[in-house]
């Protein structure tokens, strides 16, 4: 985890320490990319350099489009140009598993100096479980697709209940 954020936030900005607010209007349900945005305020990703989360939808024709091959056309690059790359595709598209891309509380607490018992940490580390019971109510298939080098577009995905890819993107800069 980064100590520095591009943005110069200090830590205590970086996490979301700031409250969420509704975001609708009464007695109106909220749509999956306003829950999720909901879910995701003022929380970033944080490597090299510090990222927020972003809602984002791709069509889809079946769980087939969850595979990274199957991610990468549906993100408009043609088989044809994968081909012609002639990089294994393990070098442009990277999946793993959910469970392991949000912090832990060790993980913030490390972060910010302190431990899991800092008021702080439980709160934030808090509002990272909430984020992910989202993603797991309102998705089915939850993987991590990473894409590219360096900069790397970290793909939070499953599918809605139409059957589209949806989720939240961020960034992740490993040099």
């Amino acid at each position: 985890m980064a100590t520095r954020s591009s943005s110069g936030a200090n830590k205590s900005e970086r996490y979301g320490s700031k409250k969420a607010g509704s975001g609708a209007r009464k007695g109106r349900t909220l749509t999956l990319s306003e829950k999720l945005e909901k879910a995701a305020k003022d929380l970033y990703y944080s490597s090299e350099a510090d990222y927020p989360f972003k809602f984002f939808t791709l069509p889809a024709e079946g769980d087939d489009d969850l595979t990274p091959q199957g991610f990468l056309i549906r993100l408009g690059l043609s088989q044809q140009l994968i081909d012609e790359l002639n990089l294994p595709l393990d070098r442009v598209v990277e999946e793993r598993p959910f469970d392991d891309f949000f912090p832990s509380a060790e993980d913030l607490a490390t972060y910010y100096g302190s431990d899991t018992s800092d008021p702080k940490v439980a709160a934030e580390s808090k509002r990272y479980r909430e984020l992910e019971a989202t993603l797991r109510k309102r998705l089915r298939g939850l993987k991590v697709l990473r894409v590219g080098q360096v900069e790397i577009r970290c793909y939070v995905a499953g599918l809605d209940k139409r059957g589209y890819i949806a989720g939240l993107v961020t960034t992740a800069i490993e040099t």
